[in-house]
């Protein structure tokens, strides 16, 4: 498994290689916000008011985290 992140003007972008479904939780200096990989059509996040959540890719995942990022941290 290999994360990857790149700052962009909108946020982090961060890209998990991996042939396994995997979640993601990041820590900012606010708050933790838990990325769930899309199981039924429709990708989700662990909070109701943002609904970006992990997206498949050729590799593995993908998600543009909005916001600082401290830590994260891949559960498989």
């Amino acid at each position: 498994m290999d994360v990857e992140t790149h700052k962009t003007g909108k946020g982090v972008e961060i890209r998990i290689r991996t042939s396994k479904k995997v979640a993601l939780v990041v820590k900012t200096s606010k708050e933790e916000r838990i990325y769930l990989p899309d199981t039924s059509g429709n990708d989700k996040t662990y909070y109701v008011e943002n609904t970006a959540g992990l997206q498949k890719t050729a590799e593995g995942y993908a998600v543009l985290h909005q916001g600082d990022l401290q830590d994260l941290k891949v559960l498989s």
